[in-house]
Parts: structure tokens; sequence; C-alpha cells
């Protein structure tokens, strides 16, 4: 399978057009037409690196030939174009996500889209690893495995259908990939869709049970002010009674006064008696 008809320039192109570069508009889906296109440039990134492995395990065997080895240099300059191309989508996808003001859909979407950033950031950085790492080998064993001599015709021929079986078995290889990726894709939505839709029951039940609390506050609060309209009116009772007391105090020692008046007289009007009746007995035996 050949990669070489990939337009590499349209990595380059403006994500979005008009309204779509203005870092305070942009759409939910606008974002999945970017991931989307991002996933598929990282599924052909992944093949690239793929046939690459494949025919640099052919340095220094029966099959290694100039031919390869420039194949195999060219190969390499397409995948270096495209590893920059993607970073740089990459980039500017993080950017968008991460943007204060550049969603505006609900907290699910948000969500969605920065876990499918990050796992794409993270394929990217393996895919990207996975590639310098076998760019030096091959560099190396090129370098230090010298050119085989030319095969014969019969072997030609022989590495050429080796190669078109080879080929064909990498081609269902990478249609299988694609939709194993497709399937995945699918299933990591429908997870993180029913995750969102439980953190939405979570937060409903928290909102439930503090709306609770605030009614059992109110009640209290109303229980305190009537326990304190009790504690004024034992007040004022208290109050009352002090003031009742003070009068029956009062009443008292009215009473007794009188009292201590009334005997003065009585005595007086005994002695005036006594008196009278001592000067009538007196009198009556002159």
């Amino acid at each position: 399978m050949s990669f070489a008809n990939i337009d590499l320039e349209a990595q380059k192109e403006p994500l979005l057009k008009g309204k779509e570069n203005d870092a305070n508009y942009t759409s939910p889906d606008e974002l999945d037409t970017i991931i989307g296109k991002t996933s598929r440039q990282l599924s052909v990134f992944g093949n690239l690196i793929s046939q690459f492995e494949t025919q640099r395990k052919q340095i220094g065997t029966r099959r290694d030939t100039q031919e390869l080895r420039n194949t195999i240099d060219v190969l390499t300059g397409k995948i270096q174009e495209m590893d920059r191309a993607i970073s740089a989508l990459i980039a500017n996808l993080s950017t968008l996500i991460n943007s204060k003001n550049s969603i505006t859909a609900s907290a699910s979407i948000s969500n969605r889209h920065i876990v499918i950033e990050e796992r794409l950031s993270r394929q990217y950085s393996e895919l990207s690893k996975a590639f310098n790492k076998s760019t030096k080998v091959y560099q190396e064993k090129k370098r230090t495995t010298p050119l085989l001599t030319r095969p014969s015709k019969e072997t030609e021929e022989q590495t050429k259908s080796e190669d078109t079986l080879a080929t064909s078995q990498q081609e269902q290889e990478q249609v299988q990939t694609q939709v194993d990726q497709d399937l995945i894709d699918q299933t990591e939505l429908q997870y993180h869709i029913l995750l969102t839709e439980e953190r939405n029951r979570e937060i409903e039940q928290v909102t439930e049970g503090i709306m609770e609390v605030n009614s059992i506050f109110k009640d209290l609060s109303q229980l305190v002010h009537q326990q304190g309209e009790q504690v004024n009116t034992i007040e004022d009772n208290i109050l009352q009674l002090h003031g009742n007391t003070q009068q029956a105090s009062n009443e008292l020692n009215k009473a007794n006064e009188y009292q201590k008046q009334k005997g003065k007289w009585s005595c007086i009007l005994l002695v005036a008696l006594c008196i009278f009746l001592l000067v009538i007995v007196l009198i009556v035996v002159s």
C-alpha cells in the first residue's frame, strides 16, 4: 500500500475559516471535526510508521537494495513532514480545548473533548517516540551494513511476489486496525457519556441534600425564634410578679401601720373611758 499521494499540505491549512478563526467562538461540532481529522491523520501516521518498520527490517537481508534504501529515505521524509503537521494540529486542538472562552457547549461535551484530546496527544507522543527510535536504528544499520550483490532475476521476481504478499497482508492489517480504532472511539464515547450522566445524577443528589439541609436550618431558625419569644414572655411574667410582690409588700406595710394606729387609738379611748367612769363614780359617792 503506497501513501505517496497523501496531501500533507492540507495539515497546514487553517483549522477554521471566517468565524471559526475567532478564538471566542468554537462550537462542539467544529471541535468534533478537528478531532476526527486529527484521529484520521494519526491513523495514517501509524500506518506509515508500520510501513517504515517493515521496510527497515529488510536492511541487511537479501532484499536489501539501493532502491529499497532510497524508498525508505523518501518515506522517512514524508513521515517527518507529517509528524510536524500533526504536532501543529494537536497543538491547535489543545489550545482550543484549553481556551476559557472557546467552548460554549454543555459540561458533558467539554469533558468528552478534553478526554479525547488527551488520548490523541498521548497516542501521537507514543508514535513519534517510536518513529524517532526506529529512525536512529535505521541510520545506524544503514551506516554499518553494506549493500549485498544484486540478486538474480528469479530472486527479484520472488522478492516482488513476497513484497506483494506482505503489502496485501499489511493492507488487511491496516483496515482491521482502522475498524478496531473506530470501535474503540465509539466505546470510549459511550463510556464518557454514561460517566457524565452518572456525575449529573450525583450532582442532583447533592443538590437535593443541600436543599434538605437548608430546610432543616430554616426549621431550627424558626424554633430558636419561638424559644426566644417564650423566654421573653417568661421574663415579662417574672418582672410582673416582682412588681406584684413589691406592691403586696407595700400593702402589708400599710396594713401594719394602720393596725398600729388602730391599737394606739383603742388604748386612748380605753383610758378616756376609765377616767370618765372614775369621775362618775366619784360624783355618785360624793
